[in-house]
């Protein structure tokens, strides 16, 4: 392309033009293939051009050799000469010492030129020593300095910077390393330390290219260097290292690239929509279990992953050359293959592992058990690398080899740090094949914000946390639990293997038990452990599904589930697992509510098993102890027996089997004291505080009032406009058509209300004045759909069961999340002439899953074989439809 101008084409429009016909050049050149590496160095060169004739255009005042008195210094990475679409143009204007007041105007003028020109320029103004102050006080400047070449200008100017700004003025190598290893540490903790975030930045995200800076920063300052050749003959990288780390960097270039490019904006979030986008513009095809998009970023993963590794051992190495140089060398022998150097872990020769394969597992075996080494030296790291082709199959089989890692699982200290050491040194993935398969494996969706490795490692985090007193406020249960866990390391094995056979097809569940069984025999546990691996692997959903989906509250439901624990034991592992599981997941997933189903399902069950998990289960004995003790408690507060007694008379046995004694002995307080045909709709609120410290669980809304077919669909619109989320909802009529029904709600933060006073009046009063016309309740909420959510539109799925045992029908709908849904949904069954009785709502990322157990007009179940396929149909296509999808 030609950059050179005439003077006439320097006017704010010709600029322009230019600017938009180089950058469709550029893209179209991306497009066809063109190296990634060209196109930035070839924008970075055409925009020095541009620049360069403006500041050529200008009049500027000079100074006594006859130069300008401003140069015109590009930083950062502009000064690297690196320039994305939308990258900032970071400019330093260089004022000589004896610049004026003539020298400000002209700057002020070239830079509201660039500004017109819509460039986004970084900018500032300075003199050499107004840099080495600035310097002096902000790292991030010292940075930018670092990286600079003068674009037009007296060269003289910027060398004066760059020697004011030497390592022996400002920013010593040491220092400068602990600030910037300080920088990366904060950048990596906002990212949670992962390179597995769903949506990852390319730029700031660990793996990503800040990380690749960080290195030339250092070697820059250290070592007065930016290319990383040197780095090989001064003994910091290898020549494989190199050229893991230019591919990687291509590699993130050309997303980053492309990312701009679609956004069309400094973008570097790879959003989900621009994930797609870019699988498509890189040619990813779905197949084999996988999708186009799934296939990208699990590429993507590997590469960050690469880089963070690297990063990793360069910076491990800079800071035994740069931080640790002057200290004492202390060197604590630990055997005769690894020793501790100055808190570190190091072979004490290079032949270890090749002498001692097993070396390459004990390793982290001794790290584990001495809790003052801080990590491995650079150099170890990169000789358990060279080694790992020693790992294989009769490595694997190895019993001194199986009996280390089952020593790791047993260790007192850091067994997380060390598996992902093992993982990020690559040691894991080949010890444990199957889990190097899912190394860098992502699902495309909300649900699951991290690859499955990733979670995998969180998973055995939060069970070490839950060792900890500090847990003790946030997971009691859990805490309690994992005390009594006899057997850990038998924990940490079902939490390595639960997602093991991810991406396989088929039931991940199984596929996974049959692996996790295979391990234990093959690290000799005995045949009552190895089937509780494999059972714990198995079930590891089933305690989730069975809280969320299933009505709790009825005991055939606690006794089936007791007699697949079978023991007091299975039920403390599970539970442990199944918190664990919830929270590495997606944290927004756990929520006081789902905090108080769990809690519930285990306290039932260990009371069911306290008596016997073979007696035989009787509702109308667990109904009559729940009805007795409400009716005592009423009758204490002052209510006369008989009273009580009558208000129940039209009540189903159900209600006393949904509800506990005092949600029973609350509402029917509320109830005697209410006229319905003076008064309207009664409308109460009120948290849940059946935790151990009162604060977890949901906000209650009981709601008694006359039947009517727009009742439910009325009452969740309405609460949907207060941005209340349905949970549970438990629906009683009566004979005389009196409505007893009782919602479960979280607001918009997943968070009980009940202590808002003021809003527990709005929900009052916007309820009872709603139900009182429940014929014309409010619009069904048409609220702006997030922009994640707009990116899967799942098709409509009902499933529809009929127990013989139970009195009701049972619909399981699963469909895209969006506002009004459950209104919605209410709306079809009033339509179709279907009776709900309970509901349990959930939503998991994108999708809800919500079961709706109902009736027909008759109370009795729907069995009517075409009659459930035209509600099947009717569901489907009216939530379709409303999604575009038909």
């Amino acid at each position: 392309m030609n950059d050179s101008a005439t003077g006439s084409d320097l006017d704010p429009s010709s600029l322009k033009r230019r600017i938009r016909e180089a950058q469709a050049e550029f893209d179209e050149q991306f497009r066809k293939g063109a190296e990634v590496s060209a196109l930035i160095r070839g924008r970075a060169h055409f925009f020095d051009s541009l620049i360069s004739e403006l500041y050529h255009a200008q009049n500027w005042p000079l100074a006594a050799d006859g130069a300008p008195t401003v140069a015109l210094v590009a930083v950062g990475g502009y000064g690297r000469g690196e320039l994305h679409p939308h990258s900032d143009i970071d400019l330093l204007l260089l004022l000589d010492a004896d610049a004026g007041a003539d020298s400000t105007h002209v700057v002020e003028h070239l830079v509201l030129l660039l500004w017109d020109l819509g460039l986004p320029i970084g900018h500032s103004v300075r003199t050499v020593a107004e840099c080495r102050e600035e310097a002096e006080k902000d790292v991030t400047v010292m940075t930018n300095l670092l990286e600079s070449r003068t674009i037009a200008g007296p060269e003289r100017l910027r060398l004066s910077m760059n020697e004011a700004v030497a390592t022996d003025k400002v920013w010593p190598a040491k220092a400068f390393f602990e600030a910037k290893a300080a920088e990366q540490d904060a950048r990596h903790r906002r990212y949670e330390n992962t390179e597995y975030n769903l949506e990852p930045n390319v730029k700031s995200s660990p793996g990503g290219l800040r990380d690749i800076q960080m290195l030339g920063w250092i070697a820059k300052r250290h070592f007065g260097t930016s290319d990383f050749e040197h780095l090989i003959g001064l003994g910091f990288l290898t020549a494989g290292e190199l050229l893991a780390l230019i591919e990687g960097r291509q590699y993130l270039w050309k997303v980053r690239w492309g990312l701009h490019m679609l956004a069309g904006r400094g973008e570097d979030r790879l959003q989900l929509d621009h994930q797609r986008e870019l699988a498509r513009l890189f040619g990813y095809e779905d197949g084999e279990g996988m999708l186009a998009v799934e296939r990208f970023m699990h590429d993507y993963y590997r590469h960050v992953l690469a880089l963070r590794e690297l990063n990793d051992v360069v910076l491990q190495h800079f800071d035994e050359v740069i931080v640790r140089a002057g200290e004492e060398t202390r060197i604590e022998p630990i055997n005769a293959r690894f020793c501790v150097h100055n808190d570190y872990m190091e072979v004490t020769s290079a032949d270890v592992f090749r002498a001692s394969p097993s070396a390459l597992l004990e390793i982290f075996v001794l790290m584990a058990n001495h809790d003052d080494v801080q990590g491995v030296r650079a150099a170890t790291i990169r000789l358990i690398r060279e080694h790992l082709d020693l790992i294989d199959e009769d490595f694997r089989n190895n019993r001194r080899n199986t009996r280390l890692f089952m020593d790791l699982l047993r260790s007192p200290h850091k067994l997380v740090s060390q598996l992902t050491r093992m993982r990020r040194y690559g040691v894991l993935g080949r010890y444990l094949p199957e889990f190097g398969r899912i190394i860098g494996q992502m699902q495309h969706d909300l649900f699951h914000i991290y690859t499955v490795d990733a979670h995998t490692m969180l998973l055995i985090r939060n069970l070490r946390r839950f060792s900890y007193n500090s847990s003790q406020e946030a997971y009691p249960l859990a805490h309690e639990c994992f005390q009594a866990i006899p057997k850990l390391e038998l924990l940490y094995i079902a939490g390595l293997y639960h997602d093991i056979a991810k991406g396989r097809g088929g039931d991940h569940s199984e596929l996974g038990a049959v692996d996790a069984i295979e391990f234990c025999r093959r690290h000799e546990l005995d045949a009552d452990d190895t089937e509780l691996v494999g059972w714990l692997v198995e079930a590891h959903l089933l305690m989730s599904s069975v809280a969320q989906r299933k009505d709790i509250t009825d005991p055939e439901v606690i006794a089936e589930f007791a007699r697949e624990v079978r023991t007091q034991a299975r039920l403390d592992y599970l539970y442990v697992l199944t918190v664990a599981d919830i929270n590495a997941t997606n944290p927004s997933l756990w929520n006081s509510w789902r905090a108080t189903l769990l809690r519930q399902l285990y306290q039932e069950t260990r009371s069911f098993l306290d008596a016997g998990v073979d007696r035989e289960v009787d509702r109308q004995e667990w109904i009559g102890e729940t009805r007795d003790a409400a009716l005592n408690q009423l009758v204490d507060k002052g209510l006369d027996r008989e009273e009580v007694l009558r208000l129940w008379q039209d009540t189903d046995e159900d209600y006393f089997l949904k509800h506990d004694q005092d949600d029973i002995a609350w509402q029917t307080e509320a109830v005697s004291q209410h006229d319905l045909d003076a008064d309207g709709p009664l409308v109460r609120v009120r948290d849940q505080t059946h935790g151990h410290h009162g604060h977890e669980g949901a906000t209650q809304i009981f709601i008694f009032t006359r039947d009517h077919p727009n009742l439910f669909a009325a009452t969740v619109a309405a609460l949907d406009q207060l941005n209340l989320s349905v949970l549970d909802a438990r629906i009683h009529t009566s004979r005389r058509d009196l409505c007893f029904n009782t919602l479960m709600v979280l607001d918009e933060n997943g968070q009980a209300v009940g202590r808002n006073q003021a809003q527990v009046e709005k929900i009052r009063e916007t309820l009872t004045r709603v139900l009182r016309e429940p014929e014309d309740f409010p619009d069904i909420v048409k609220r702006r759909v997030p922009r994640t959510l707009r990116h899967f539109r799942i098709p409509t799925s009902v499933e529809i069961l009929n127990d013989p045992s139970t009195p009701h029908t049972e619909i399981r709908v699963m469909a895209s999340d969006r506002p009004g849904l459950l209104a919605r949904l209410g709306l079809i069954f009033m339509e179709e002439g279907i009776i709900l009785q309970n509901a349990k709502i959930a939503t998991l990322g994108e999708r809800i899953d919500d079961v709706f157990f109902v009736t027909g007009a008759d109370h009795r179940p729907i069995e009517d074989p075409a009659r459930l396929e035209a509600l099947r149909d009717a569901i489907c296509q009216r939530l379709d439809e409303e999604a575009g999808l038909h």
